[in-house]
């Protein structure tokens, strides 16, 4: 639930990730040899997706693996917004700020409020803060964005 409110990309347990991950090949290795008519197949082979869709999600944009033509398709793209971006904007900028990497750059408003529920601590009580100021408890798992 906490990654689904966060303002920011929040770690994940990479060694349990990556043991699903494992499950699931094996999973998929016994659905091989399974009649794929049969109504168990099916809401297997759904399960197996539903569990590679999370798990893919739960491991964040750094860690998707693109494939050669998503790869390329990506980078032109950028390489695209870019030099749109210099025509239309950067061009007419003071020569001091046109190549500033910091203009461009986003980054999450760690003072932006979120709800949070107690989960250790007055469990259940419910709360509005900043999150700059409940972050260490959420990567704590102490409270939890809702």
């Amino acid at each position: 639930m906490n990654e689904k409110f966060a303002v920011q990309i929040l770690p994940y347990e990479k060694p349990i990730v990556d043991m699903v991950l494992i499950q699931l090949v094996y999973m998929e290795e016994n659905l091989a040899s399974t009649n794929k008519n049969e109504m168990l197949y099916i809401a297997h082979r759904m399960e197996v997706e539903r569990i590679r869709y999370l798990l893919e999600s739960k491991r964040g944009a750094g860690e998707k693996r693109l494939s050669a033509g998503e790869l390329q398709f990506a980078t032109d793209f950028y390489k695209s917004v870019e030099s749109h971006f210099h025509q239309v904007a950067v061009r007419h900028m003071p020569r001091s700020c046109q190549n500033d990497e910091n203009i461009r750059k986003v980054v999450p408003n760690l003072d932006s409020h979120v709800f949070v529920r107690a989960i250790n601590v007055a469990a259940g009580s419910v709360h509005m803060f900043k999150y700059r100021d409940v972050e260490p408890l959420v990567l704590e798992e102490i409270v939890e964005l809702i």
